[in-house]
């Protein structure tokens, strides 16, 4: 039960981390796109300080969602090793403790 409850709550949250990492990087993607484009214009006019702090406070919007999908993942292959440790010990344990003959090799 416990497994069900926390598979629903990583899926719902990493469907919105990787929605919110998405929406974040597609202006990152746009403003570069658009620099690129006019950087006679931008020269031109001077304005080169602006648009480097204008796209580093995207991407440094954008790495703080890439922040938050990493550490799910991590907060997943965590929990998913515990719980894989978890049965590993109770499977030797219940193999020392039973009887002998409880458990038989296939003939």
């Amino acid at each position: 039960m416990f497994l069900i409850l926390t598979q629903g709550y990583y899926m719902n949250t990493s469907r919105e981390i990787t929605r919110l990492d998405s929406v974040t990087k597609a202006p990152v993607i746009h403003h570069f796109t658009e620099t690129i484009a006019g950087f006679v214009v931008i020269r031109g006019f001077r304005k080169q300080n602006d648009f480097i702090s204008n796209n580093l406070l995207r991407v440094n919007t954008n790495l703080k969602m890439d922040f938050h999908f990493n550490a799910s993942n991590e907060w997943l292959g965590f929990r998913l090793e515990i719980i894989g440790a978890s049965i590993l010990c109770m499977a030797a344990f219940l193999l020392v403790v039973l009887p002998e003959g409880v458990v038989r090799p296939c003939e």
